[in-house]
């Protein structure tokens, strides 16, 4: 049996090994513009004070961002020991419903419509960032498939 050869076989481990790399950073740029476009987005459009009896600004001064270190993974919202911790009220409403009081009276809360900021903000983004993600991947692979050896 005869020993065969693979012209150019060294180049393309070596672009192989780079390939996750070069996607990578491909991805995280879209994911962080992604991720800051939805925040900003969604601080737009959330009730404001004096919008509303009960908006103080609480929910904006605890409205987040949060990138993770590899670029991966973004967060958008409130969360944590310090959260606004009524996000989700405001995102979805609420029934009317009776508070129990410590001194056994009872509060009867008339319900509040839905605010929505954060999904609609999600919402619009979604496809656009969707495309653009397989659109970085793409470039990426095009660019390490058809770039030079160095």
């Amino acid at each position: 049996m005869s020993r065969s050869t693979v012209r150019g076989g060294n180049r393309l481990r070596r672009k192989l090994r780079r390939l996750p790399a070069v996607i990578t950073a491909a991805v995280t740029d879209v994911i962080s513009k992604a991720a800051a476009e939805v925040h900003a987005e969604a601080s737009r459009n959330m009730p404001v004070p004096g919008s509303h009896p009960y908006a103080t600004g609480e929910l904006q001064r605890k409205f987040r961002l949060f990138v993770s270190k590899d670029g991966l993974r973004a967060r958008v919202g409130s969360w944590g020991k310090r959260r606004s911790r009524h996000i989700h009220l405001v995102e979805f409403g609420t029934a009317p419903h009776d508070i129990p009081m410590p001194d056994g009276g009872v509060i009867h809360h008339p319900g509040a419509p839905a605010q929505p900021f954060l999904l609609p903000a999600w919402q619009k983004a979604r496809a656009r960032f969707r495309v653009e993600l397989r659109q970085a991947v793409g470039r990426a692979l095009a660019r390490e498939s058809g770039g030079d050896a160095s």
